[in-house]
């Protein structure tokens, strides 16, 4: 009975040798906000983040500082010896990302939220500008409202759910430097192309009602159908000549 009894305390003697000297789980090290790859994806977050608040027209003068603080965290994690994305990657993704945002939340808002104070506001004050024809037939003669002009819904409908956001996501992958990001990338330029074309032909078609009764004329169609949809001939050029090795 004594000899049991001896057993058993040395049996508890190793086991509480035992559990006191494990080691306990490593824990996860809590990442310090001045670590540069934190520092990186503060600056990534605040860079995507306002070029779509850029691209959104009426908060574009709030998206301007939040794209600048992006670009200073980005410039701030390089100094501190993080690697990078080339920064010619970083202003060409960042200028389809405020296109594409700009152009899909514009026309999206005019094809399916129309009757909205804010669109009717937005697009007549535009029309009295550069297009008369939303300042005169906005929301009339149009069975989905907007622009009595069918050709140009259609064209609207195309751009706000199949080129933009094509665009969108490209432009995100280009960013992240998928090799995927630049083909579609490509893609979606040639197709910021056609529609440019069809546009342009279709305002040309109207251009009395359209052009000759707003504030700007002549000058107004070269604003709406010129200077904006000159990015893709600029981007273009060099998404087919750039060195496509630095996208996995």
């Amino acid at each position: 009975m004594a000899e049991t009894n001896e057993t058993t305390a040395e049996a508890q003697t190793v086991t509480n040798v035992s559990l006191g000297s494990a080691e306990a789980p490593p824990t996860k090290p809590v990442p310090s906000k001045s670590d540069p790859e934190q520092i990186y994806r503060r600056g990534d977050f605040w860079f995507y983040f306002g070029c779509i608040v850029c691209g959104s027209w009426a908060l574009g003068p709030i998206g301007a500082p939040m794209l600048v603080v992006g670009m200073l965290l980005i410039r701030k994690a390089q100094k501190a010896g993080f690697p990078i994305r080339p920064w010619t990657v970083t202003v060409v993704g960042g200028l389809i990302l405020v296109d594409s945002a700009a152009n899909g939340l514009a026309w999206g808002f005019d094809f399916f939220a129309h009757d909205t104070w804010v669109s009717r506001t937005l697009w007549t004050g535009y029309g009295q500008l550069v297009d008369g024809g939303f300042a005169l037939f906005y929301n009339s003669g149009s069975i989905v409202g907007g622009l009595p002009d069918h050709g140009e819904r259609a064209l609207e409908l195309a751009t706000v759910l199949v080129a933009m956001p094509i665009r969108g996501i490209a432009a995100w992958g280009l960013l992240k430097m998928k090799r995927w990001g630049l083909q579609w990338s490509i893609v979606g330029n040639w197709m910021y192309v056609i529609i440019w074309m069809v546009y342009s032909a279709n305002q040309y078609n109207n251009f009395e009602f359209r052009f000759g009764t707003s504030d700007f004329g002549v000058i107004g169609f070269w604003m709406v159908a010129g200077i904006p949809f000159c990015g893709p001939m600029i981007l273009l050029p060099y998404l087919h000549t750039v060195n496509k090795e630095l996208w996995t």
